[in-house]
């Protein structure tokens, strides 16, 4: 009797073990595609957005990966004999160009408008994490005008609405070059966005960060901060600018016991 009893609940065991098993696959099988719909529906709101914007005036074919998986998106821009003309698939593009890295997180944050897609971008060294990143595929031969180029089409696909607005403020910015940023706008030759120093930080303490071919202009608009010009320091104070010539190193500290806040503009050639 006991052998029976013993042979009836490891055969009800199995059963029951065979069963969730099939409710698990079927789950998650229903996640992933529930997932792909999230998806899916998100890139297609940029899509539709970046169909009306006054700055969509080149083709553009790339990828967006998130987490793992590519979708390829073509943008046709208007001509006088058709209008313009978005489609976004799954897969990869048909011929080598870019894709964005990302993963399904940070679409949402950037769907909400809770980051700016150059902010998710920022990094001090392309060693660097990103959560929103830049890759190129085998094959794609960017021109000298790439960069300028990508990071400007970035701004205007990732930023929803009219006008194309920017948040900014401490819990819009991530850490790189040993401060808080927030990205503005990227463009040939300009590079915009705000800094926001916690007491105790060190924005350019890397070596490697403290100069650029390329003019700065700092713009303290909260409370002051110690710059660090060719090695001579200089107390500024709110309510002041400071020009960075090309080539000068140059360090911002704050050694004090409240934030500091600024604007940052760098400009000219190989910015």
């Amino acid at each position: 009797m006991k052998t029976l009893l013993l042979k009836s609940n490891i055969a009800e065991q199995k059963k029951f073990w065979h069963f969730a098993l099939i409710i698990f696959f079927v789950s998650l099988s229903s996640i992933l595609t529930a997932q792909e719909d999230s998806i899916k529906t998100i890139l297609d709101r940029f899509a539709t957005d970046y169909k009306n914007d006054p700055m969509f005036t080149s083709n553009h074919s790339f990828g967006v990966e998130v987490d793992k998986e590519m979708w390829h998106i073509e943008a046709i821009a208007a001509t006088e004999k058709s209008p313009t003309e978005i489609t976004v698939t799954k897969g990869f593009p048909t011929k080598p160009t870019f894709y964005f890295v990302t993963n399904i997180r940070t679409l949402i944050q950037l769907d909400k408008g809770e980051i700016n897609a150059l902010t998710a971008g920022a990094k001090a060294f392309s060693t660097d994490y990103a959560p929103l990143d830049i890759e190129a595929m085998d094959g794609f031969e960017p021109s000298q005008e790439f960069v300028g180029d990508v990071l400007s089409f970035t701004f205007h696909f990732w930023t929803k609405g009219m006008p194309e607005m920017v948040p900014f403020g401490q819990h819009f910015t991530r850490g790189t070059h040993g401060a808080q940023a927030a990205i503005f706008y990227y463009d040939t030759g300009l590079r915009t966005g705000y800094g926001y120093l916690h007491p105790g930080q060190h924005a350019n303490e890397h070596p490697l960060s403290r100069t650029n071919p390329f003019s700065s202009m700092i713009i303290l608009i909260k409370g002051k901060v110690t710059a660090r010009l060719n090695d001579v320091e200089y107390e500024i104070n709110a309510g002041n600018a400071f020009f960075i010539p090309p080539g000068m190193t140059h360090e911002i500290l704050n050694p004090n016991d409240e934030a500091a806040e600024f604007i940052l503009l760098m400009f000219g050639d190989g910015a």
